[in-house]
């Protein structure tokens, strides 16, 4: 039972990481398909903006599916939450906006999908021979006896020097099949598909360990002086303190190689220009073309995370008091006890006592005294007559994108009014004097216009809805729901003002 208790706690502990997190969720298969429609491996990242609204267009492409499985909060809720569950990071990108990008556990889970979805084998030569020149140079690093080495040096030396005879005395170059070289194809790309996601854990191992570093800046109570010196060899060396930036530096050394990087892209194309590369759909080709730039992007993602926790740690430990960083520390965690227990016995709209111990704020010299309008020359009113143009705009044109034209409005109830109290008719609502009217008092603005005579004149209020069809200046028609208001002889409307 020991065994079985050891077993299935580590099974949980592997569960409650976001990756099978990800996996072991309902809405799994949704939002897999979901990140591998929105982020590819030319777009790492998304504006905040333009996610949530990819996301709802999916969810609406779904939604003809029918499917019980579908969530019913909006884009941007999802988006926090995925947030929290850490497949998704929020952060600001180099424009200064908002961007989205998916942490290592959601590239995981999707490598994982996509490994446990394709249709061809993964056991193969290639995988084999992958396996077995690994250990060669393994157990190669690993071997103390000078000797041995250059025993086994010899022998390679050997092999290549009796290949490289045979070419030159013409013998025969087999070409590879179809088959071997699409089995190799396939090798490759599940070599590059791990990638990204261990770039992203070394980026996000790094500001771990930034928010650790700061934490501990903040909680150490030795004098600033003996803390210096500490903090800034930890912000240079981030790379040295954890697992994951250690792996990196060695890979890091490699990636710096010209040399390699040139290698790469030239047996990239010696393999595109193979005739089995012609069968490959033209998006994979285009993902195997680029992959030196899918492991330079990678690589830059995690040189900045390391540039900018540096920044921030220097900038921390230069403006670093521990005094009143523990000050602060205590006020707060003080305030966000007491909140705790007077939240739950509280009403709405209950006083609450301020705290005492922090410091009234300094708001330095306030304004005693208002602009007077009075001194103000008002514009010069506008000639009716005169033949104005106005960058390239007639005065009747400049009119038509003014506000509500009041002098019309009021004539217009008036009459409508007048008729009403002939004929007996009763009230005269907003619709009906705004539909009754001509088109140069059907703009949207003029229901403005009306609705001031209405609010003044003691209308119902909140009543029963009405549509009215509005005409623009240029033609174009908006339709609007508005309360049901009636109107009052415009003599009682006191808001109505001229348009001179």
């Amino acid at each position: 039972m020991s065994v079985v208790n050891a077993e299935i706690a580590r099974a949980r502990r592997a569960f409650a990481r976001p990756t099978l997190a990800l996996l072991n969720k309902a809405h799994a298969p949704l939002v897999i398909a979901i990140f591998a429609s929105i982020f590819t491996s030319q777009r790492k990242s998304v504006a905040a903006d333009q996610f949530h609204l990819e996301v709802a267009g999916h969810l609406d492409d779904l939604a003809t599916l029918n499917d019980d499985q579908l969530p019913e909060s909006s884009a941007r809720k999802l988006a926090a939450g995925w947030v929290r569950d850490k497949w998704l990071v929020r952060s600001v990108g180099d424009q200064g906006t908002e961007v989205y990008s998916l942490t290592s556990n959601a590239q995981e889970a999707m490598d994982f999908v996509s490994r446990a979805g394709g249709e061809r084998a993964f056991v193969s030569e290639s995988r084999i021979r992958t396996l077995l020149d690994t250990m060669d140079r393994f157990a190669t690093d690993a071997q103390p006896d000078r000797a041995a080495r250059v025993r086994s040096l010899n022998a390679q030396i050997r092999a290549l020097q009796a290949e490289k005879k045979r070419l030159e005395g013409g013998g025969e170059i087999e070409p590879a099949s179809a088959e071997r070289m699409e089995e190799q194809f396939d090798n490759v790309k599940y070599l590059v598909r791990e990638l990204p996601a261990d770039f992203t854990r070394v980026a996000e191992s790094i500001k771990d360990l930034q928010r650790v570093i700061l934490a501990q800046l903040r909680q150490d109570e030795r004098p600033t002086g003996e803390v210096l010196s500490e903090y800034m060899t930890a912000s240079e060396n981030l790379f040295d303190q954890t697992p994951e930036g250690k792996a990196f530096t060695g890979a890091l050394d490699l990636l710096k190689s010209d040399e390699l990087l040139g290698q790469l892209e030239q047996s990239i194309e010696a393999v595109l220009r193979h005739p089995f590369a012609r069968t490959i759909p033209a998006r994979e080709r285009e993902q195997f073309r680029s992959i030196k730039a899918t492991i330079l992007d990678a690589l830059g993602v995690v040189l900045a995370e390391q540039q900018r926790a540096s920044r921030t740690l220097t900038t921390q430990i230069r403006n670093h008091n521990p005094l009143r960083d523990r000050e602060l520390d205590d006020a707060l965690r003080a305030a966000v006890v007491a909140l705790g227990e007077w939240f739950p016995q509280s009403a709405r709209g209950e006083h609450v006592e301020a705290f005492t111990r922090f410091e009234r704020a300094g708001f330095g010299r306030l304004r005693t005294g208002l602009h007077d309008l009075s001194d103000d020359t008002p514009p010069a009113a506008i000639d009716q007559n005169a033949d104005v143009e106005i960058s390239g705009l007639e005065l009747d044109e400049i009119i038509a994108m003014g506000g509500p034209r009041h002098r019309e409005i009021l004539a217009h109830v008036e009459e409508l009014l007048a008729e009403a109290d002939a004929e007996g008719d009763g009230d005269v609502t907003i619709a009906t004097a705004f539909n009754t009217a001509d088109n140069s008092l059907k703009r949207p603005v003029e229901i403005l216009g009306y609705q001031e005579l209405a609010a003044s004149g003691g209308g119902e209020g909140l009543a029963p809805l009405e549509r009215i069809i509005a005409i623009r200046a240029d033609g174009t028609q908006r339709e609007f729901i508005i309360p049901r208001q009636t109107l009052e002889h415009p003599a009682n409307a006191q808001g109505a003002q001229s348009n001179d």
